[in-house]
């Protein structure tokens, strides 16, 4: 059992570490955010773009998957899961095991993928806060 487990852990870790790098960089923009080079900015920036826009027809797919799944694991549990667990039933309890940590898996890819498109959202949104405050500023000093 022990096996399964650490199998289902080490499948999910590279989602984890790339959902808590996103994590932390959007973080870093809130803590001290000071970009001083405009073009490495804009680079940036249009990298995570790209990025989230490539993204976006996938984590539709995800979330319709997730969804889904989780719809038939609700019904499943509702009306067969009783009975399979007083059957002792446990290549169906196992083969549903499996199918949750399917959709456990896609939960995290989905994670992963919306917090790079928050990240893109993000930075866009400091800059153009930035811009306004520097548009303010500019408008402030003239006569």
């Amino acid at each position: 059992m022990s096996g399964n487990l650490t199998q289902f852990g080490e499948d999910l870790r590279p989602h984890l570490l790339h959902l808590q790098a996103s994590l932390n960089s959007i973080n870093g923009l809130f803590a001290g955010y000071s970009p001083t080079d405009e073009a490495r900015c804009a680079k940036q920036l249009d990298d995570l773009r790209a990025l989230a826009n490539e993204s976006c027809e996938r984590v539709g797919k995800l979330r319709d998957t997730l969804e889904a799944g989780l719809a038939r694991d609700a019904v499943l549990a509702r009306e067969t899961l009783p009975r399979w667990v007083e059957g002792r039933q446990t290549a169906r309890l196992h083969a549903r095991a499996d199918s949750i940590e399917l959709l456990a898996a896609t939960a995290m890819e989905l994670a992963k993928l919306s917090a790079g498109q928050a990240e893109s959202i993000a930075m866009t949104a400091i800059l153009a806060r930035r811009q306004a405050v520097s548009v303010q500023v500019q408008g402030d000093d003239q006569p």
